[in-house]
């Protein structure tokens, strides 16, 4: 009887470190991809069952920020506040998010809010509209404000579809000064030739990500932006 009970009990620890052992970066963005195809589709429930199982697997400023949007969008404010204000706890400079949890009125939060969070947001309504040369300015203008990872990043992408790779080269190799690990970015650089993009294949086997998965998955989060 009491060998049985070892037993039992081996096996639920074997299972219980598999499942910690197999969440991985990797299946975090998987979560994240589908994630954004479901709040492409305005499926905001299935997105936000996405996004909760892809900061299960590994926690991110993306999928928190993304999940705040899918409940924006479902008229969740609460909940919607609380996802953004997480972004915020996992990365300080999410200017996207210090937008939005000012305009939710997140108490103390909404301080931090700068004129840089609002250019920045202006940005994406002017890229969204594919007003690339307006989207660049409010970028720009933000860089100039408070200089930062998203708003050199989304400045390359308005110039990327505007056709400009020499600009876009340049906004994304600055996007990597403000931080160096954003796969996505490096995976661009690479497609269009850019000098930092040379790491990116590194960073891919490091996660484990092929990187035409990385570069479908940037493409699949800046698409977010066009659908509101």
């Amino acid at each position: 009887m009491k060998v049985s009970k070892i037993l039992v009990l081996v096996f639920l620890a074997f299972f219980v470190m598999a499942g910690m052992l197999s969440a991985t970066p990797q299946q975090a963005k998987q979560y994240l991809d589908y994630g954004n195809k479901y709040l492409k589709a305005k499926q905001y429930d299935n997105a936000i069952a996405y996004y909760g199982q892809s900061i299960k697997q590994n926690a991110s400023t993306e999928a928190y920020y993304y999940m705040g949007v899918a409940y924006f969008y479902k008229n969740d404010k609460a909940s919607a506040l609380r996802s953004f204000q997480y972004a915020l706890k996992l990365n300080p400079s999410n200017t996207a998010a210090k937008a939005m949890v000012a305009k939710l009125g997140g108490g103390a939060q909404s301080a931090s809010a700068s004129p840089a969070a609002q250019y920045l947001v202006t940005g994406h309504k002017y890229l969204k509209a594919r007003q690339f040369d307006m989207a660049i300015k409010y970028y720009q203008a933000s860089a100039n404000v408070e200089p930062s990872a998203q708003a050199y990043k989304y400045m390359g992408t308005a110039y990327y579809y505007k056709g400009d790779m020499e600009n876009a080269k340049a906004a994304y190799e600055r996007s990597l000064q403000y931080n160096p690990n954003d796969p996505g970015v490096r995976s661009v650089l690479a497609k269009i030739g850019g000098g930092n993009g040379g790491g990116e294949a590194r960073i891919s086997q490091q996660m484990g990500v092929h990187p035409l998965l990385l570069a479908g998955l940037f493409a699949a989060a800046i698409a977010v932006l066009f659908l509101f």
